[in-house]
């Protein structure tokens, strides 16, 4: 799979999950809401990688930990800050992010899987 590929595999994995739903398309940063509230963001412009950034609390990090990925703490955004189309409305507020750096289509899955489950009915 070619980069442009993971990245439209990636894209669509999102918007076509039942429980997640686009919020926010800025030039760096799309946004999206789980049913339950949580954010995810991903950077569109990535070609050989696609960065997908959730809350740190909305993960298990113990069950994707294997997956490359960047804790940012939120005492240190002004030296720190990932991206800064990720915050504001739609966005995150002021909290621990992780990017994840996704290079294979399993690999967000997983990230996707852990923050916004199967979309499956209970």
């Amino acid at each position: 799979m070619t980069g442009v590929e993971l990245r439209h595999a990636v894209f669509e994995l999102v918007e076509s999950h039942p429980n997640i739903t686009p919020t926010a398309e800025r030039a760096h940063a799309h946004m999206f809401r789980t049913s339950c509230g949580q954010v995810i963001g991903i950077e569109p412009e990535r070609v050989q990688f696609q960065n997908i950034f959730v809350s740190a609390s909305d993960v298990d990090l113990s069950r994707v930990v294997d997956i490359p990925h960047k804790l940012y703490s939120a005492r240190d955004y002004k030296e720190s800050r990932p991206n800064h189309n990720l915050f504001g409305a739609d966005g995150f507020d002021d909290i621990d992010l992780i990017c994840f750096k996704v290079t294979e289509l399993w690999q967000a899955v997983r990230v996707i899987f852990e923050v916004a489950g199967t979309g499956g009915k209970p």
